[in-house]
């Protein structure tokens, strides 16, 4: 069974994202930004997406919150499909 934490914090009403899958990282980057931290565990778990329903496009659709590295820098953009980070896990749902 494997652990991830997900951190979200917001910076100028700007959610952020990181996935970490180190518990003391996550909470020390969980402390520093006042963020929230979710504890993710189990095999075959996974996050889909994190959206902003506070930031929206023109047909009303929440915008996905910023993706960030464990010192708060930019990474790629959230998406279900992509590269995961240097050192964080990807997470898959199987459907079905």
């Amino acid at each position: 069974m494997t652990t991830n934490y997900l951190v979200v914090w917001w910076v100028a009403q700007t959610p952020h994202a990181a996935l970490f899958d180190h518990q003391e990282a996550a909470k020390a980057a969980a402390s520093v930004r006042n963020a929230l931290m979710v504890t993710i565990s189990g095999n075959g778990v996974g996050v889909d997406e994190v959206v902003d329903w506070y930031r929206r496009n023109e047909e009303g659709s929440p915008l996905p919150a910023e993706w960030r590295d464990s010192l708060g820098q930019p990474r790629v953009p959230w998406a279900s499909k992509g590269n995961p980070l240097p050192g964080v896990r990807a997470l898959s749902v199987p459907k079905g």
